[in-house]
């Protein structure tokens, strides 16, 4: 055989191997968030799954352009794992509902400020647009009360709780307020009754713990047990807003929805990413909106970057009529 075919020959074998190497290794990250109840660093793997599916199916059809059926199984199989928790949110027709009262539409904001520099007068200008009729704030520190003070103009209503480092936290309405603070542990949060134009519903504004550690995990599983008990004790319609520091492939995500009856704004309507904002690739959905079934969901959107590490979003919502609080 002539050099040249065998140095093809060479390269064609080595390319297959190194092909089933990453396939290997993309198997292994589609399957290691089966074991996210076990541990911190498991759990972790969960919220990558859209950076797997998106690997899985690139390889997927290297693959089988090669005709290595084995591995084409194994990520088939694989990517399946990954594919489960994703497909509740993906888009849907029909997936916006038709409020029962027009009067009854109210849009809800939830924005990661930063703790850290950003553009408030970008952020003013993108609030400015969108016009959410209540507006939560979080990593709310007296630096970001100073500069944002033009939403006292814009706003009736409003309970500020700044702080140094990320957890503070605001909430500004157009509609009259009743707010105070409770706690999630050690985590200040708030309880807010909105006089809505299709009735009252509690809002809760909150900030979990970023799980950067086996211990801050463990403290925001914990919140979201809390955090669960509380609202289902509200009586009336509920919505929770915030920085969740976990997506909905999380199983503990899952299972907070689970236990507070809520449903996430989200679900059947998009996989929009809300951080890291300076890397949109590695991004996932951890600022969040849920709502009780008292509500119907219109829409959910993410807003522009404003210089923060996180995307704001919001979530137009319908009380429905006869639903309001008693």
């Amino acid at each position: 055989m002539p050099q040249r075919q065998l140095r093809s020959k060479y390269r064609v074998r080595w390319f297959d191997r190194v092909l089933v190497f990453t396939a290997a290794i993309t198997v292994v990250a589609n399957l290691l968030p089966l074991g996210a109840r076990l541990g911190w660093a498991l759990d972790l793997t969960a919220h990558f799954r859209l950076q797997y599916l998106a690997a899985t199916g690139l390889l997927l059809a290297v693959v089988t352009v090669r005709r290595q059926w084995r591995t084409a199984a194994a990520l088939v199989v694989a990517g399946a794992v990954s594919a489960a928790p994703v497909l509740p949110y993906l888009p849907q027709l029909g997936a916006a509902a038709a409020a029962r009262s027009p009067t009854g539409r109210l849009t809800v904001a939830t924005v990661n400020v930063s703790y850290r520099p950003f553009s408030p007068r970008r952020l003013l200008e993108i609030l400015g647009e969108a016009a959410p009729d209540v507006l939560l704030v979080v990593e709310f520190t007296p630096h970001a009360q100073e500069v944002l003070a033009p939403l006292d103009t814009r706003y009736a209503h409003s309970l500020k709780l700044p702080a140094d480092g990320p957890y503070g936290i605001a909430i500004w309405s157009r509609f009259e307020l009743t707010a105070k603070p409770f706690s999630l542990g050690r985590l200040p949060a708030i309880e807010a009754r909105v006089h809505g134009p299709g009735g009252e519903f509690t809002l809760l504004g909150v900030h979990l713990s970023a799980p950067t550690t086996p211990r801050r995990g463990a403290q925001r599983n914990q919140q979201l047990e809390l955090l669960a008990k509380y609202s289902a004790s509200i009586a009336g319609p509920v919505a929770v807003a915030g920085d969740f520091n976990i997506t909905p492939y999380s199983p503990f995500y899952t299972d907070w929805l689970a236990a507070s009856g809520l449903t996430d704004t989200r679900r059947q309507r998009t996989l929009s990413v809300s951080w890291p904002a300076v890397l949109p690739i590695l991004g996932i959905p951890i600022d969040h909106v849920a709502v009780s079934t008292e509500f119907d969901i219109l829409a959910h959107r993410r807003l522009p970057n404003f210089d923060s590490d996180h995307y704001g979003i919001v979530a137009e919502l319908a009380l429905r009529d006869g639903s309001e609080s008693p």
